[in-house]
């Protein structure tokens, strides 16, 4: 899946903390009241993209789309991923900690590109900003991106979903300009 070309890649100890929220979120009693729950954000979405691999990995909140709605409808792929709005807070509150929206610009990352190793978006009600990341990214800039997207990834797998795919068995996983 995602491949370092670092020799001694850094682990960063970020990746702890957001870990350390989920798990704490996954724990919390299902029984708070209103009054209790923690308030949440508007609609979200985070999307991280390895341009070499051809890879997309995107976390929705319900506030941005109807899960049943989303996993009901056929899809060619299943790069999307509904999470609840409390763990997509922690989310959008790890990424800002780490710095990416520091570095972020304001609008829409590149779908594709031969040139970039990697690209992160996020949306925040309607308004998006992206970072990408090719070979004139500096080293410590380079490194906050690869903590954030593999804590992306992360969250991305552990995300349950059951999505309808238009695809034989054993054909899900390959790129559609494979399944011929």
């Amino acid at each position: 899946m995602f491949r370092m070309s670092q020799k001694n890649p850094v682990v960063s100890p970020r990746r702890v903390p957001l870990r350390l929220a989920l798990l704490t979120l996954a724990l919390l009693p299902s029984c708070q009241g209103p009054a209790d729950a923690p308030e949440v954000s508007g609609p979200a979405r985070v999307r991280f993209m390895d341009y070499r691999q051809g890879t997309v990995f995107e976390l929705v909140n319900e506030a941005h789309t109807d899960r049943v709605a989303l996993y009901s409808e056929l899809r060619s792929n299943t790069e999307t991923k509904v999470t609840s709005d409390e763990v997509m807070d922690a989310l959008l509150e790890y990424l800002k900690d780490a710095g990416f929206r520091e570095k972020a610009r304001v609008g829409v990352a590149p779908r594709s590109s031969d040139t970039l190793s990697w690209g992160g978006e996020v949306e925040e009600d309607g308004v998006s900003m992206y970072m990408v990341v090719g070979d004139t990214t500096t080293t410590k800039d380079r490194q906050m991106f690869v903590d954030c997207y593999m804590n992306h990834v992360t969250l991305w797998s552990n995300t349950f979903q059951l999505q309808r795919v238009d695809a034989g068995p054993g054909e899900v996983f390959k790129k559609p300009e494979q399944r011929r």
